[in-house]
């Protein structure tokens, strides 16, 4: 498995995989770090990466496409930049599954998101290093 990957976030990394998806919705479990939801699953390895990854905000709360689409430009950048602490414990052979969710119903700023990311993933953290063990 490849544990050096660098900063990009690409293909290999995205979740979509319609299997994949239901079976983390239907099977994972989640971490909540306003105003992120990650839902998430660990599977046996399919391929190279560490994880897979999917990014959603609600239409329900953002009808325009122009603000779902900035929100999702955010946790991506979050998520590229801070990856490196959470491919480290994901254990050799497992594949980390994850939604990352916006559940707020306002445009939140790069840093707030960024900080409910690296919160996310230390809790994250936390809860795979206790299944590991």
């Amino acid at each position: 498995m490849q544990k050096n990957v660098g900063n990009s976030f690409g293909k290999q990394e995205r979740l979509f995989l319609t299997k994949q998806i239901e079976q983390l919705f239907s099977e994972g479990r989640s971490v909540t770090s306003f105003p992120l939801r990650i839902q998430y699953l660990l599977v046996p390895a399919s391929d190279q990466s560490p994880s897979k990854v999917l990014f959603s905000v609600p239409k329900k709360r953002f009808k325009r496409a122009v603000k779902r689409n900035l929100i999702r430009r955010k946790m991506r950048e979050a998520f590229r930049l801070n990856k490196q602490q959470l491919y480290s414990v994901v254990p050799q052979g497992k594949q980390l599954l994850a939604a990352v969710v916006y559940i707020n119903n306002e445009v939140a700023d790069y840093q707030s998101v960024e900080k409910a990311v690296i919160k996310a993933f230390d809790k994250l953290k936390a809860r795979l290093e206790e299944c590991n063990i």
